[in-house]
């Protein structure tokens, strides 16, 4: 694309230049942003993607920068015109445009979800709390933000802070749905990225998007590179981890590495646009629910820490709190029904005596490991308590991963017998151990199959003790060993009844388990059963990489009968809808929350069933009945009456107390070896369904308050479409300039197209030679996965929108800014017109058109006609950011500084792209 440089008069060199104003430098076209003393920020806006740069301006040769004017003398062809006028609606950057993500992803968000959308549009500084709850889509949401910013220039880092388990999964979001090829960053992933970076080069700063753990980045050597860094947006998923632990006081220490983490970087200058991601902001505790709220800086919070004081009418504006009862307010106004109904149910299954007496030698077991450790260190009596814990958990889950976990068991004690060692040697931390057996997120360190084997390898004591250790364990193996298939009453309920009874009303189901022993097991089975013959038996858990993960859920979706078996890694950011609306948990978590956010991958906004069955499989008689009856159940209820979860976080205390509650056959004497792994003493525990608590988190929570309305969401959506296009118009355009470049494109019976790309200048290494099956209606791409969406932000989309801006500036027969056409007949004024003018044939020689070139361009009315549309145009958007400055100051964000001079727009540069002239045509 030609450009040309405004000439300058002698040796003047201009040195100032405000935002918006077009320059050249470096044979490309910038975008100013920015300048101070003699330093410029500026974007490129000439094709790709756009990246900011800095100049310093005595080392450079920056001048303002023109389009050059049509060639009059050159008439070009009206269809390539009309497809470079596309191509241009299409790649430009549409800073005015409403709502720019939508035809740059591949997801089809509802109104609700462009709420925050909205609000962070709003406000050039984005701090929001997105605490909408499980199922409505929060991940979408902050996807959607991050694509307006960036496709805005308003982003160009980004560095998403999330749990460990979490980070592949947003990785492939981010990839799949908006087109943002994010690396993680971690110990492991470090040494392979450096490896393909220059010597010596930082890759925090390498990078412009990195994923990264919370617990990586807490580490004071890494927090440091990181803040070193200017970041335009930092996002934290799972946002309540990071939040101040509660204080009973002012001088109250609290281990708070990680809300370190999040307040420092939130305070730095080097970081602009904040997104806090969670479910479940509010634990209990009001100060810890303030804490996260007082790192959006909006000055929303006073007072001590330990006693803040939250205004209401600031923190609105930057809080997006919507329970699922909310969503299904706003939708039922309009008459629809947005969430499935949830056929939820207790399988309460009776123990075989086998299964019995297997659970009453882990109990007796449990007892005397438990006395072994009474004589040893404050740690060996917290690790030992929860690897009793821990082996008890299993033996409920089935028999074998109890068996597995007690080989486990005898090869540790056999090595350590071998060692002759007597000194403590703890395998792992107890408060690792602990959050194993409490369902609590794992360290990053340790992936949860790995932290279930530690647990359960911790020996102490004596040879002597160790020896009979040993032998006993053998009893307890036997005892394990003889619950045989047959004689397991919970996976024969499971084949007889449970999930046979939901593969007759639906073909796909989905069984949860917590262990990747209990998972084999159970798909072992399921494939050597007769009955289930015919059925697709699949298996997904942690260690997997992205892409076998991608092609089970590739193979779940197209099979026409399946069971997924699944651990916890898919029980958080994976959604399965589309795939399947049936779940069994074959074990109970001990955490509410984690069984809320398994049912959440199929009972969520989007299914397009209108029945979810949830089947939770318990054995009477034991502590998981227990749990049941005083966790479960009572969570459940609290969030049909309040319409929210209890702030349930691996309360240990209730676990605790249902131990002694239970009877485990555990001494009176011995149950104060737990208290090692207890809060710290003289702090007291809240009880989270309690009515204060409840009443507490509703009244300092903002469910359902916006200033965002459904019209506006649909004015918006109306002006996106016409600023930027529908799937209709990018089909339109894509399917002209495939043509245009010669590649083949097949129309495919089930609404798909095939398209070879044969042309060079389209080839890259994003673009496949070959695209099978290629929709522009995001809805195919949702219900098949084999379908590849063509929306705004694909690679072979944007290449064709450059190739095509490009081939139409180029002399020959593809020019295309200028070109001549005949109109149908004219409306009465433009006859008026026309009748001042002398008379000439319908039909015109070159030689004419570029005479009307020429006379057009060299108009003196040219220039005053397009100062009076830009200057039209100014005056629309000051309106429009009047309006949003009037909403803000009502909202009670008068104060924030950027609604200094939000309407006080000056008009930066413009170009002349196209002209046409237009000949009447005769009646007919």
């Amino acid at each position: 694309m030609a450009l040309e440089s405004v000439p300058r008069s002698g040796d003047q060199i201009r040195t100032s230049y405000p935002p918006g104003t077009v320059v050249v430098n470096r044979r490309r076209l910038w975008r100013v942003d920015g300048q101070t003393d003699q330093v410029l920020y500026a974007t490129t806006i000439d094709g790709g993607d756009p990246r900011q740069a800095r100049f310093y301006l005595p080392f450079e040769d920056v001048h303002p920068g023109r389009l050059p004017l049509p060639d009059a003398q050159t008439v070009g062809v009206p269809a390539t015109q009309d497809l470079l006028l596309r191509a241009y609606r299409l790649g430009l950057i549409h800073g005015t445009a409403p709502l720019l993500s939508l035809q740059r992803s591949r997801v089809i968000p509802k109104d609700y979800q462009l709420v925050p959308v909205v609000m962070a549009l709003e406000a050039p500084r984005v701090r929001l709390l997105l605490a909408d709850d499980v199922g409505l889509g929060k991940t979408i949401e902050a996807g959607l933000i991050l694509t307006e910013l960036l496709s805005r220039q308003l982003a160009s880092r980004v560095l998403i802070i999330v749990p460990a388990n979490l980070r592949e999964q947003w990785q492939e979001t981010l990839d799949h749905f908006f087109h943002l090829p994010v690396p993680i960053i971690s110990a492991r992933h470090r040494r392979e990225m450096e490896r393909q970076l220059p010597a010596g080069a930082n890759p925090w700063e390498h990078f412009r998007f990195l994923i990264v753990s919370v617990d990586y980045a807490k580490t004071p050597a890494i927090k440091n590179q990181i803040l070193e860094q200017s970041w335009d947006v930092v996002l934290f998923d799972e946002a309540h981890q990071v939040a101040k632990p509660h204080q009973l006081g002012p001088e109250q220490r609290v281990r708070m590495e990680r809300w370190q983490l999040a307040e420092e970087l939130a305070r730095s200058s080097r970081v602009r646009h904040l997104l806090l991601l969670t479910a479940t902001p509010h634990n209990g505790y009001t100060d810890s629910f303030a804490s996260l709220i007082r790192l959006l800086d909006v000055g929303a919070i006073t007072g001590a820490p330990d006693q803040p004081l939250i205004d209401r009418r600031i923190a609105r504006g930057h809080v997006c709190q919507r329970r699922r009862r909310d969503v299904e307010e706003w939708f039922h106004q309009a008459g629809q029904s947005p969430f499935p109904v949830r056929d939820q149910q207790e399988i309460i299954v009776s123990p075989s005596q086998y299964e019995r007496e297997a659970i009453r030698a882990v109990e007796e077991y449990g007892r005397g490991v438990l006395e072994q450790a009474a004589g040893g260190s404050a740690q060996v009596r917290a690790l030992a308590s929860w690897s009793v814990l821990h082996l008890h958990k299993r033996g409920l889950s089935s028999p074998e991963a109890l068996r597995c976990s007690l080989r486990n068991r005898r090869r540790s004690l056999l090595a350590r017998l071998e060692r002759q060692e007597v000194e403590e040697e703890l395998t792992i931390a107890p408060e690792a151990a602990r959050a194993t057996v409490l369902d609590e997120e794992p360290d990053e360190r340790l992936d949860e199959e790995e932290a279930s084997s530690r647990t359960e390898r911790f020996v102490y004591g004596s040879p002597a003790a160790l020896r009979a250790e040993l032998e006993h364990l053998d009893g307890i193996l036997a005892r394990a060993e003889a619950v045989t298939p047959r004689r397991d009453s919970k996976l024969q309920k499971l084949l007889d009844a449970t999930l046979d009874d939901l593969m007759r009303q639906e073909p796909k189901a989905i069984v949860f388990t917590h262990y990747v022993d209990t998972m084999n097991y159970l798909a072992g089975q399921l494939r050597r059963d007769p009955r289930y013959r015919g059925v697709d038996v699949l298996t997904i858990y942690g260690s997997l990489d992205e892409r076998e993960r991608r092609e089970v859920f590739r193979r779940f979706e197209r099979a026409d009968r399946a069971v997924l078996v699944a651990t916890d890694a898919i029980s958080e950011g994976i959604n399965l809808q589309r795939a399947a609306g049936q779940v069994v948990h074959y074990e109970l978590p001990w955490n509410p929350n984690r069984l809320e956010q398994r049912n959440g991958r199929v009972d969520r906004f989007g299914q397009p069933r209108d029945t979810v069955r949830i089947r939770l499989m318990v054995m009477d008689e034991t502590l998981d009945a227990s749990i049941l009856e005083r966790l479960v159940l009572k969570a459940r209820q609290i969030r049909e009456d309040y319409g929210f979860s209890p702030p349930y976080f691996g309360d240990q205390a209730e676990v605790l107390q249902l131990i002694g509650a239970h009877r485990p056959r555990l001494a009176p004497t011995q149950l104060p070896l737990f208290a090692a792994a207890a809060p710290e003493a003289g702090r007291p525990e809240l009880d989270p369904f309690a009515r204060e608590t409840l009443d507490r988190i509703k009244n300092d929570s903002y469910y359902g308050q916006t200033d965002v309305t459904l019209p506006e969401i649909e004015r918006r959506l109306r002006e996106t479409e016409r600023s930027v296009g529908s799937p209709a118009q990018i089909q339109s355009f894509m399917l002209s300039a495939l043509q245009r470049f010669g590649c083949a494109v097949t129309a495919v019976a089930d609404h798909t197209w095939r398209i070879a790309v044969t042309h060079p200048a389209l080839a890259s290494g994003a673009v496949s030679r070959v695209i099978e099956r290629a929709a522009f209606d995001p809805e195919l791409g949702l219900a098949d996965p084999d379908v590849t969406v063509l929306d705004l932000g694909h690679p072979l989309v944007r290449r064709l929108v450059e190739e095509v801006k490009q081939d139409a500036f180029r002399p020959g027969d593809h020019y295309g800014r200028t070109a001549a056409m005949v109109t149908p007949p004219l409306a009465r004024e433009a006859v008026a017109r026309l009748l001042e003018a002398r008379p000439c044939p319908e039909t015109r020689t070159e030689a004419e058109v570029r005479e009307a070139l020429a006379e057009a361009l060299g108009s003196p009315e040219l220039e005053p006609a397009l100062t009076a549309a830009v200057e039209a145009r100014r005056q629309t958007l000051a309106a429009e950011r009047r309006t949003i400055r009037q909403r803000a100051e009502a909202s009670g964000r008068e104060a924030a500084a950027w609604l200094n001079g939000l309407d006080e727009l000056t008009p930066g540069s413009y170009d002349l792209l196209t002209v046409t002239i237009l000949y009447p045509g005769r009646k007919r």
